[in-house]
């Protein structure tokens, strides 16, 4: 008995052994497979194998949060792997620190803005050159070497600003600006385009404009001082989505009510403003379709189509008659 008992043990020990290897040499395989599979431009696994990196201006922010929504979503649909970085709180410099990590780290593709020229268009060519295409997304830097752009025409989104300020004030009024950033090219792109638009006005006239660093906090800060410095506006413009709420909260805090105030973005927050009338308008511009054009315009580069420089998104103005559109941009 003890001997076919032994005997017994050692053909199970042999089997488990045998399968073992088995397994072992199943798997080597796949990855093998896998590897060679890359190798020859055909990624293995159930999805494209491509992985792109889409850093964000701040995270977990609203708008970012749409932008996220997607290009998570388009993404899913394309079989791509995305990964989503950006700073806590607005820092451009970090951004920059990040768009050199995913270089570093050989990401297929990136998104990234191009909020300052100076700074960002010799990192997004080095990407480049490395043979990572990238599209900037809501703040272009045309001068550099990138894919296409995708977002707002900033310039004609601060013109409709300005067209709202004409319609509300019939071309009168004394105009204080709140903007996202001095540094941040899209930021700048709105003032300017605001100017176009008041400037053929003889009534009207900016008589101060100051940065929120993108800062519900600092907006707040900005427009009470500029409000306690210029008794005579009667009219504050926001740029960013942060802005206008700040602007809100500053003029009722100095109970300069009523105060025509035009924002930026469509943040729950603004919109409900709106329908209670405390803010006049917003310029909304629709983030979550830049998220998922800008993917999809990476499938389509994947894929060997050739894309076109620019792809603008379009905004559409807001106001009492029409804010519940805007929960759906």
């Amino acid at each position: 008995m003890d001997k076919k008992w032994v005997s017994g043990a050692g053909v199970i020990v042999l089997f488990l052994l045998l399968a073992y290897l088995f397994i072992d040499f199943a798997n080597h395989s796949g990855r093998m497979g896998n590897i060679v599979n890359e190798l020859s431009g055909h990624p293995g696994g159930d999805n494209t194998g491509y992985h792109i990196v889409l850093i964000e201006q701040e995270r977990y922010h609203p708008y970012w949060e749409m932008v996220e929504k997607g290009a998570k979503e388009a993404a899913a649909k394309y079989g791509i792997d995305i990964e989503f970085t950006g700073p806590v709180r607005n820092n451009m410099e970090e951004q920059i620190s990040l768009l050199e990590k995913a270089i570093a780290a050989q990401a297929d593709a990136i998104i990234v803005q191009g909020l300052n020229d100076e700074k960002f268009t010799p990192v997004i060519d080095k990407a480049v050159n490395r043979g990572i295409p990238v599209i900037t997304i809501d703040t272009d830097a045309p001068a550099s070497r990138r894919l296409a752009y995708v977002g707002t025409d900033n310039v004609a989104a601060g013109e409709a600003l300005g067209r709202m300020v004409v319609q509300t004030t019939g071309g009168k009024g004394k105009i204080g600006v709140i903007i996202g950033s001095e540094l941040a090219k899209n930021q700048v792109q709105r003032l300017n385009g605001l100017s176009n638009i008041v400037k053929n006005y003889s009534g009207l006239a900016i008589v101060d404009v100051r940065s929120s660093n993108i800062s519900h906090m600092e907006a707040i800060q900005q427009a009470a001082d500029m409000l306690r410095l210029h008794p005579e506006i009667d009219v504050m413009v926001g740029t960013s989505s942060t802005d206008a709420l700040g602007v809100l909260q500053a003029s009722k805090s100095l109970k300069r009510v009523p105060m025509t105030i035009i924002g930026f973005d469509n943040q729950a927050e603004t919109l409900a403003a709106i329908s209670r009338g405390d803010i006049t308008a917003t310029v909304a511009q629709q983030p979550y379709l830049m998220g998922a054009t800008a993917v999809r315009l990476l499938h389509e580069h994947f894929q060997g189509m050739q894309l076109e420089s620019k792809y603008f998104t379009g905004v559409k103005v807001l106001d009492k008659s029409n804010v519940q559109e805007g929960e759906s941009l």
